[in-house]
């Protein structure tokens, strides 16, 4: 009888202790295959909090986005490491304070095909997106699962079935490929992305990307650690918080993720970090 009402207990304090990490392969932020496995900027970090969480059992598995939000809203106990905090996931995730300190979205385009979206250019240079992506004779595509801000997933959800707007699945090479190739005129993606995805691909020098502001959106956007709602969660992300309160005013992942820019997406984001840094202590 003892035994019986025992192994319960037991079977639950290991399940709490557990932190199932559900990691995409979404380089440059987690990297789960290749050469470079390993070495994405969240991949530092999460290595970075385990080291520092002996009480836990970590266990990370390769995992699609749809799976990583299935699970949550099934109440299983995972976690992933760099999300975007948007209401629709507050509903089942429970997030951390900031982790990561990126460059917002930015509309991406072929140096050559700047001149294109001349007609949506503000006078600061910025782009009002809910007119491009109104302009039927520009083609765009997008990722779907991936987390947008409001400004762009409204843009986006407007578009949303007309034959110029085209959701891809969760291949990253695959829009920057199409841009590349000429396929489509631009995508929305974050600067890290540009110059990484720009030497994976051995692009030849004649192709170059630039990429442009989008009206409506901050300097800057972090991300977050995000785990399944609930008291489980809950414990997981404080003690992230506890980790990352201490990690100093300037910790190791986000040097990780200032050395994948180029040298004018590299001087922005120094400037930006320099007077909105949310590490301050």
């Amino acid at each position: 009888m003892a035994l019986g009402v025992l192994a319960p207990s037991v079977a639950s304090r290991a399940e709490d202790s557990t932190v199932t990490w559900l990691m995409p392969d979404y380089p440059p932020v987690t990297i789960i295959q290749g050469p470079e496995k390993g070495t994405g900027y969240a991949d530092i970090f999460l290595r970075y909090f385990v080291e520092r969480t002996p009480e836990y059992r970590h266990s990370i598995e390769a995992a699609s986005m749809s799976r990583v939000f299935g699970l949550m809203k099934q109440g299983q106990h995972v976690c992933h490491p760099s999300l975007l905090k948007t209401p629709e996931r507050e509903a089942y995730v429970d997030f951390s304070d900031p982790v990561e300190f990126v460059l917002p979205h930015h509309i991406v385009v072929r140096s050559d095909r700047v001149a294109r979206l001349a007609a949506y250019r503000n006078a600061d240079g910025s782009i009002d997106v809910a007119r491009l992506l109104k302009d039927g004779s520009l083609r765009m595509t997008y990722q779907e699962k991936r987390g947008y801000p409001p400004v762009v997933a409204d843009a986006l959800k407007a578009g949303a079935g007309q034959r110029h707007v085209i959701q891809t699945s969760a291949d990253d090479d695959g829009p920057f490929r199409q841009l590349a190739g000429g396929w489509v005129d631009y995508i929305i993606t974050y600067p890290d992305e540009v110059h990484w995805f720009a030497k994976r691909l051995k692009l030849p020098e004649s192709v170059q990307f630039a990429y442009l502001p989008i009206a409506g959106l901050p300097e800057y956007v972090v991300g977050h650690v995000g785990c399944t709602k609930g008291p489980w969660g809950r414990k997981v992300v404080e003690r992230v918080n506890a980790i990352v309160a201490k990690a100093g005013k300037r910790p190791i992942w986000v040097d990780a993720e200032a050395r994948l820019l180029d040298p004018a997406a590299a001087k922005r984001f120094e400037d930006v970090y320099a007077r909105n840094s949310p590490f301050r202590r």
